[in-house]
């Protein structure tokens, strides 16, 4: 059950919310329509472009009859994802478990389309039990559809057998299901990987590649591999700046490897902070977010561990998530002293997430007294607190 859990999640990065107006008749304008038949509900989506905290409600792209038309301004290229309303007459799309709490968010529940200064694009599809509408109109929208069009079926597979699982009770069908979706999960790596290789040219090549590091779906030599089937005619699009910045980070993170450099004023207080500052002591490098339950579990353990060892450890915090405002009140509260940083979402030098390849929440990084990393830990910190026990003896 465990694993088709896992392997129908779908990414959750976040995108921010648009509002649904007419924008102006200008060159930075990008136009959304089309038809999406069985479509019942409005559509929503958020926008790269607009500031929004957890709390913001999305606005609607209206849909008459599965017919819809929207648009509005954007500065850059950015890949969007359009959602139905999770409670509303599309809900169906997304797999739900038995008893109502939650849901599986597959890949296939959403419209994803490029939108940049000057897109038309266009969508044709049906609403069944998936999302099965795809965009067209340019070069990025066509090959995104083609990458789409072969992954969301197998995605929409593994998301039924995931629910059908929560409503069955003979342990041998569980089994069997289970069995079904590790052949699925194994045929849809094998078809993504082929499909990035054939299509080097491809932008949806690159994000698919990012998002199967990001999931562990493939190893670091695959990833490397399939990085360098790319071409470089992509370098100037987000998609393979992202990719590549996970690639540089499992290079620059191996173990025994110096620690990639960190100077930034991605602070708390908006102060410059360097790493080189901390030479000579042990660090404890925490990737959190509030919103990650295991993280926050285990930030009293962190702190006990931190006093413990105060004259030879220094914890350094890097969020990725929350506002400057919400850590700052939530580490003032509970007495979380240590240099907290801010990873930046852009493909920066301060998307401290995608620099150290970091692909699940929290993960720990131990950095000895010359600045090399000892060793990574994904998940709950007790191997990290063992090993730093055993190193500062």
């Amino acid at each position: 059950m465990k694993l088709i859990k896992n392997i129908v999640l779908s990414f959750t990065a976040s995108l921010a919310l648009l509002g649904s107006v007419n924008a102006q008749d200008t060159k930075d304008t990008f136009t959304l329509k089309g038809e999406i038949k069985g479509l019942k509900g409005n559509l929503y989506f958020r926008h790269p472009d607009k500031k929004y905290t957890r709390e913001t409600l999305p606005d609607s792209i209206i849909v008459t009859d599965g017919k819809f038309s929207f648009s509005s301004t954007i500065s850059n290229m950015s890949q969007i994802r359009v959602y139905p309303g999770f409670n509303g007459p599309d809900g169906e799309l997304f797999k739900k478990p038995k008893g109502g709490k939650g849901m599986f968010p597959v890949k296939s529940a959403y419209l994803n389309f490029y939108a940049f200064p000057g897109a038309n694009v266009t969508v044709k599809g049906e609403a069944t039990d998936f999302m099965n509408a795809y965009p067209s109109g340019d070069k990025f929208n066509n090959s995104l559809a083609k990458a789409n069009k072969l992954m969301y079926p197998m995605y929409n597979q593994m998301g039924n057998l995931a629910v059908k699982n929560t409503y069955e009770t003979d342990s041998v069908q569980i089994k069997a299901n289970n069995k079904q979706a590790e052949a699925i999960y194994a045929k849809s790596i094998k078809a993504l990987t082929n499909h990035i290789k054939s299509n080097p040219n491809s932008v949806a090549s690159a994000w698919y590649l990012n998002d199967l590091i990001l999931r562990t779906q493939v190893t670091n030599e695959e990833a490397e591999e399939l990085f360098a089937s790319l071409s470089r005619d992509l370098a100037e699009y987000p998609d393979y700046k992202a990719v590549e910045l996970r690639i540089n980070g499992i290079k620059a993170t191996a173990d025994g490897s110096p620690v990639p450099s960190i100077k930034t004023t991605a602070t708390l207080e908006g102060k410059e902070f360097n790493i080189n500052s901390l030479k000579g002591k042990y660090i404890l490098i925490d990737f959190w977010g509030l919103w990650c339950g295991p993280c926050v579990a285990e930030m009293p353990q962190v702190k006990e561990f931190q006093e413990k060892h105060k004259d030879n450890l220094v914890v350094l915090g890097i969020n990725s998530g929350d506002t400057k405002e919400k850590i700052a009140a939530f580490v003032t509260k509970n007495g979380y002293g240590w240099q907290q940083l801010l990873s930046d979402k852009a493909n920066t030098t301060d998307n401290f997430v995608n620099r150290f390849n970091v692909q699940g929440f929290p993960t720990k990084f131990i950095i000895d007294r010359r600045g090399n990393i000892v060793k990574r830990f994904v998940g709950g910190g007790e191997e990290a607190f063992e090993m730093l026990e055993e190193l500062l003896k």
